[in-house]
Order: structure tokens, then C-alpha cells, then sequence
């Protein structure tokens, strides 16, 4: 059967839009970071696009002086930054090399360093690291693997190949300290009561006041049960900030910052070429896709801008109480209500905040955390869950240590707030925040 020429056309144009469409969709839920990785690719597979790179700009027209200027700032920023922390591996094998040791010895500190876990601890048995240091090929003893121990013991960050927190403490107890004796009792028999804040009991039974135990456990805060922890090699995330709200003597000012996204065109030469009707037609057919794939990615590039000043906008038009008063002022907000308020459908919002990052008067948000459902709603005010959070905060941090709040009398000075919460909520925030209970955090 023939098809119908209208047909033909309505297919052959949505052959033609559901291209742009998913380009579209593509380009809007990626970051700023993956937008610049996709259109560097996209410029170096099609050259009927020009991309421009944020830190390209002004490289061809720029006076040498200013980049000589521009690279002297950034030098002098990186001679700023804190030194990266070295490995623990790193760290130790350093300080191995310092000492001298036999060959057995040296070889099973070498080895021990190696099997270390991320709290420099040395989580195994006797027995599971001789069998760990034959599969290995090292023939070790008892007595060898004793010593080795004890050359870590004897490196810094004290406290290194311990077996667990209570054996890394112990390390870092100093021999020669009058109250030595006590705080090791206090660790290998105490500690299940310390952390039940049994003090009078824990001081009764050791022969003190409650006043001379508490100066011991002052000599335990400061040791550290995770040893190797400022050795831990830290996440680095680049966020960089698409929106801008900025405090203008007109109110707030809501932008896309474009200075820090690439920058797209087509090449007006290829574009021309295209045009010619010299060329054959498998070469006009070439150019002709070039130019009409570039163009899709203009135009998507632009849109992706549009959709999210738009959506930030709108967004920051319902966060004005954060805008004026910081975090703790966020209002509650659904994806969905801004939605309908702009036209859009729910999944377009979701795709254009996420991966991306605000610039705030308050330091810089995910564009995501500004959508919180209401909590505290059931005849009360309805709050967003990071306010709530910090109204929980703030009373567990004004408790008076003598009489600290439990989670009632949190949800009942909440309700003289006008909201209304559960009490499960508050324990919930409670735990987030690393607090014990009442109990537990009761200071004698």
C-alpha cells in the first residue's frame, strides 16, 4: 500500500526533531563540568562548530603582559594552597628508612605498613599475618613479627598498628606520666561505662572525685583513636557555580554565569561552504549534516541557559528568607509546584538542577538542596527539613550540660515555636548531629 505524501513529511520531520530533542535533554542535565567535556568533543569531531573554553578566552587577543600578570596570580594562589597530605604508606616508609634494623625486621615493618587499614590500624591476628607473609614469599616468626610491631609502635603519628581504638590510646599514653597508671585502667576497664556517662559510678570505683576523674578523661580528649586520620588523602570535588545570586541595591540579582561555561557558534566558513552549489552532491550532503548538527547544539546550549535562569529565578524568588537570613531560613519547596508554575514538567526541572551549583550570598549550594518538602506541618508552620534541622540544633546546642534536653523537650519547645513535630524527627536530627541521648550527655 502507498503511503500518504503528508505521512512521508510528518515522519521525516520527526526523524529530524527527535534528534534536537534528546540533544536538548542531553545538554540540560549535565554539569557545567560535563558540558565543558562534551562540547570540546563535539567541536573536535565537527568542525562546523567553534567551542570556546572558558580558560581560552582572551588567550588570542590578550597582550602578553596581561598573561604574564594572569599567570603570576594563579602561581602565587597555588604557592598559597596548604601542602597535599603525603600517603600514610609514604609517611611511614620515610621514618623506616631513618632507623636502623636488621634485615627480618626491616623486611616485616616494610610488610606491615603495607597491610595497614586506612586508620592506620592493624586489624589481624598473629596468625592470619604469618600465613599473609608466606602466600607473600617472606618467612616470618613470632618474634620477628613482635619486633616489626614494635617498630611501628614507635613511629608517628603514635599509635599506628594498633588493633583497634582502645590499643591505639593505650599507645599514645606517655609512660612517664604521674597519672599513667590510672588512665590505662581508665581504657582497658572503663570505657563501656565512660561512654554510658556513668561518672560518679566509674569515679567511685577508682578511688576519685568525679572532678579528679574528669581532669583524666581531659588527658584522653586529646589523644586520637584513629591515628592516621590527617593522613587520609582528601576528595577533591571541583564545583563550579552556574548561577549567581548577588545583593544588589535593587534586591537580588539571579544570572547564569556564561564566563564560566564554554562558548559556542557555528563556523561562518564552513556554514558558507555549505551554501555553494559547486560542490558534489555527496560533499554539499557532508557540509550540509556538519552545519545542521552544529546548529542543533547552539541551539541546545542556548536553551540549557534559558531553562535553568528560568528555573533559578523562580526558585530564588520563593528562597527569599534564605537569601536575606542564611541556611537556616530555607523555605520548603516542591519540585513539582515549581514546576507547574513555569510550565514545565517535573522531569525538566530535575534534569536542570541536577549536578548544578549556586552562588549564594551564604557560600555555595547544589542548585538541588533548594527543594525540601515541608516538615512540622500538622497544625503548626511547615518548615523545610534543613530549617528544622537547625531550630534542633540550636536547642541541643543552648542545653544547659546539668540538665541537657531530651528529645520531648525539644518537640515541646518547638510547639511554643508554632511547630509541630515528632518525636522520632528529633531523635533522628538528634543522632545526624552525633549527640547521645539526655542521658549520656549529662555533665556532672
Amino acid at each position: 500500500m502507498a503511503q500518504n505524501p503528508r505521512m512521508l513529511q510528518s515522519q521525516g520531520q520527526e526523524q529530524l526533531l527527535l534528534p534536537k530533542m534528546l540533544q536538548s535533554i542531553q545538554l540540560l542535565q549535565l554539569s557545567g563540568l560535563e558540558l565543558e567535556e562534551f562540547l570540546r568533543n563535539a567541536g573536535e569531531e565537527n568542525e562546523a562548530l567553534e567551542v570556546e573554553l572558558p580558560q581560552e578566552r582572551g588567550e588570542s587577543h590578550g597582550s602578553r603582559a596581561a598573561r604574564r600578570e594572569a599567570t603570576q596570580r594563579h602561581d602565587e594562589w597555588l604557592e598559597s594552597q596548604p601542602d597535599r597530605p603525603r600517603s600514610l604508606v609514604a609517611v611511614l616508609n620515610e621514618q623506616l628508612a631513618l632507623v636502623e634494623l636488621d634485615a627480618p625486621s626491616a623486611a616485616c615493618a616494610a610488610f606491615l605498613i603495607e597491610h595497614l587499614d586506612d586508620n592506620g590500624y592493624l586489624p589481624f591476628e598473629d596468625l592470619d599475618l604469618l600465613a599473609r607473609a608466606k602466600a607473600a614469599g617472606l618467612e616470618l616468626d613470632v618474634a620477628t613479627l613482635e619486633r616489626g610491631k614494635a617498630v611501628l609502635h614507635a613511629f608517628e603519628p603514635r599509635g599506628i598498628g594498633a588493633r583497634n581504638a582502645i590499643e591505639a590510646l593505650l599507645l599514645q599514653l606517655d609512660p612517664a606520666d604521674p597519672d599513667f597508671a590510672d588512665l590505662r585502667r581508665l581504657l582497658l576497664e572503663f570505657v563501656g561505662d565512660l561512654a554510658r556517662n556513668k561518672l560518679p559510678a566509674v569515679a567511685h570505683a577508682m578511688g576519685l572525685s568525679v572532678g579528679e576523674l574528669k581532669e583524666l578523661l581531659g588527658k584522653l580528649s586529646v589523644l586520637d583513636p584513629c591515628p592516621a586520620r590527617d593522613l587520609a588523602e582528601p576528595a577533591c570535588v571541583a564545583l563550579v557555580p552556574e548561577v549567581v545570586v548577588e545583593r544588589t541595591p535593587q534586591g537580588f540579582e539571579v544570572s547564569v554565569d556564561h564566563s564560566r561555561l564554554p562558548s559556542v557558534a557555528l563556523d561562518e566558513g564552513i556554514v558558507a561552504l555549505a551554501r555553494e552549489r559547486r560542490h558534489a552532491p555527496d560533499v554539499k550532503a557532508y557540509l550540509r549534516d556538519k552545519v545542521d548538527r552544529a546548529r542543533w547544539i547552539v541551539d541546545a546550549v542556548e536553551q540549557r541557559g534559558r531553562t535553568l535562569l528560568a528555573i533559578a529565578r523562580r526558585t530564588f524568588a520563593h528562597q527569599r528568607e534564605f537569601l536575606e537570613h542564611g541556611p537556616a531560613r530555607m523555605a520548603p519547596l516542591r519540585m513539582s509546584a515549581l514546576a507547574e508554575e513555569l510550565g514545565m514538567h517535573t522531569s525538566t526541572v530535575s534534569r536542570a538542577v541536577a549536578g548544578k551549583h549556586v552562588q549564594t550570598p551564604w557560600g555555595i549550594f547544589a542548585l538541588r538542596r533548594f527543594f525540601q518538602a515541608g516538615v512540622g506541618a500538622e497544625g503548626g508552620e511547615e518548615l523545610a527539613r534543613d530549617d528544622l534541622r537547625e531550630r534542633v540544633r540550636a536547642l541541643f546546642a543552648a542545653e544547659d550540660g546539668a540538665a541537657p534536653l531530651s528529645d520531648d523537650d525539644v518537640v515541646e519547645r518547638l510547639a511554643g515555636q508554632g511547630v509541630q513535630v515528632a518525636r522520632r524527627t528529633v531523635a533522628k536530627y538528634r543522632k545526624e548531629l552525633g549527640l547521645a541521648s539526655s542521658y549520656r550527655r549529662k555533665r556532672y
